[in-house]
């Protein structure tokens, strides 16, 4: 396919991959893409990335979760990450990041995520909540089979810009 050739020239693996579960060919034309929009934290010490595993999950996520109705990016990751980090976040820290778009974890094919990423400066002890079986520090040589597509693209996209071991 013409246009996958392109994405995959441009922009890489993951991205073509993303690209494709958007633009799916069906037989009636191109299917819809249902979105599920997230908020996540990127957060580096030491030259390596906090990730956390979810309760009843194998793969690590990339703390974060999904907005409350008219709720801002910034009011969301402050509460999701003390719902699950138990830490709260300095507000006048935060700071964009980037946006990854990929196929979402066990969600049927074409059900994307759409992750808004913020890196953000926080007080307390972070500690796995009710919600989180386990938190851990990653490098750029964590196997990609424990990682989200979403999150196999953020770690590629830290130790690009050198940001991580």
């Amino acid at each position: 396919m013409k246009m996958r050739l392109l994405i995959r020239r441009n922009f890489g693996k993951h991205v073509c991959a993303a690209a494709a579960a958007l633009f799916s060919a069906t037989s009636s034309g191109f299917s819809k893409t249902s979105y599920i929009d997230k908020l996540a934290l990127i957060l580096i010490r030491d030259r390596k990335q906090l990730v956390a595993r979810s309760r009843g999950k194998d793969v690590f996520f990339t703390p974060g979760g999904k907005r409350e109705p008219g709720e801002t990016d910034e009011a969301a990751l402050c509460r999701e990450c003390k719902e699950e980090l138990d830490v709260d976040i300095i507000r006048s820290s935060i700071s964009p990041y980037g946006v990854f778009s990929a196929q979402a974890f066990g969600k049927p094919t074409g059900t994307m995520v759409r992750m808004s990423c913020y890196s953000a400066n926080f007080r307390g002890t972070l500690t796995p909540s009710a919600e989180v079986d386990e938190l851990k520090w990653i490098t750029s040589s964590f196997p990609y089979s424990e990682l989200s597509v979403t999150g196999i693209m953020i770690l590629e996209d830290l130790q690009e810009k050198k940001l991580i071991d």
